[in-house]
């Protein structure tokens, strides 16, 4: 019987279930199984990630259901024993199909969801709602919407909990568990702040909601109204096209984490000023970074820049991550959250 199964498909989800590990003391009775996606720069961060759960006792399978062919069924197949004999599910993407085709087989008393970056925003809401499962940026097909009623249906039947960075304060008749980056705090830096102001990319254009030319022009005026020859830090997702074109308009230099922006930053070193679109770093840096002496610099993101084709709930869910973002006392701990002037 596997006492603790974790469902992780990306990097920022297996970091939260190292956190949760180290917050709940469990690691040596936790189980990880990674869901690789395709793109390799996910895999490689994955694989590093990999290396820090060995370290921690945690036991890791691999599995790639994204390589074509009956790859997915295979998948299914392997896990689905291990599905069904774990008391308790850690669940980094309830919006996945692959876990949520998993999830039929659990007979899981205990839920976990960790972070996923900002979609755990849209988990909390749809799930306050009773909604179907499904991501902000992106529709349902109708194949999938019995799995993602079914997935809904699952975690309002279980013992859930949330396990967050994130400004949700309550889930119907769940736990909602707030996190400091404990672990990564511990096992990382404190990191050596640099001088200058260092930018850390957006998967925006890559997810279909903000227009390319546009994107590539706000970095453009970011980079001249500051003066920055620093670095820009880009998104895993990121096209190597559009870094390319990025750097040679801006003169920024191009780096590519090996392992997740929190750690990446907290091991060092860090710009004293790092600027940011609306996204999950604005919750997650401040937390990471605590202490150390730089400022997150939240940047706007106007109606122009999102693309037409962008429907009203995407533009609503954009707009309260900026209000979030924004709204983040400055006042409250070394690292504020402010508008570059």
């Amino acid at each position: 019987m596997t006492e603790t199964l974790a469902l992780v498909e990306s990097p920022a989800q297996f970091l939260h279930v190292l956190e949760w590990a180290h917050a709940e003391q469990v690691a040596d009775r936790t189980r990880v199984a990674v869901l690789a996606p395709a793109d390799p720069a996910s895999v490689a961060q994955l694989r590093a990630l990999n290396d820090f759960a060995d370290e921690e006792g945690i036991a890791v399978t691999w599995h790639a259901p994204r390589e074509g062919g009956l790859a997915g069924v295979r998948t299914v197949g392997a896990l689905r024993p291990v599905v069904a004999s774990a008391r308790r599910l850690v669940i980094g993407d309830p919006f996945s199909g692959m876990v949520q085709a998993l999830l039929p087989f659990s007979r899981a008393a205990d839920a976990v969801v960790v972070d996923d970056g900002t979609a755990t925003l849209e988990f909390a809401a749809q799930f306050t709602h009773g909604e179907p499962l499904q991501r902000w940026h992106a529709g349902l097909a109708l194949a999938r919407r019995p799995l993602a009623a079914h997935a809904r249906r699952f975690l309002t039947r279980t013992r859930l909990s949330l396990f967050t960075v994130m400004s949700v304060t309550s889930l119907p008749g769940s736990r909602v568990q707030h996190h400091g980056y404990d672990w990564t705090r511990r096992r990382f830096g404190p990191p050596r702040v640099l001088r200058g102001v260092d930018v850390v990319g957006s998967s925006l254009v890559e997810t279909g909601v903000v227009e390319p030319a546009a994107y590539l022009e706000a970095v453009e005026a970011l980079a001249e109204r500051r003066g920055a020859a620093g670095r820009y830090f880009a998104h895993r997702r990121e096209a190597p096209e559009k870094l390319q074109e990025l750097s040679r308009r801006t003169g920024l230099r191009i780096v590519r984490p090996r392992v997740p922006l929190e750690i990446e930053l907290r091991r060092g070193p860090v710009a004293e000023q790092l600027a940011s679109f609306p996204s999950s770093v604005g919750y997650t840096l401040p937390l990471v970074l605590a202490g150390a002496g730089c400022r997150i610099a939240v940047q706007p993101l106007p109606e122009t820049m999102i693309r037409e084709q962008v429907g009203a709930r995407a533009r609503r869910f954009l707009e309260r991550v900026s209000q979030d973002m924004q709204a983040a006392s400055s006042g409250v701990g070394p690292v504020a959250l402010s508008a570059l002037p």
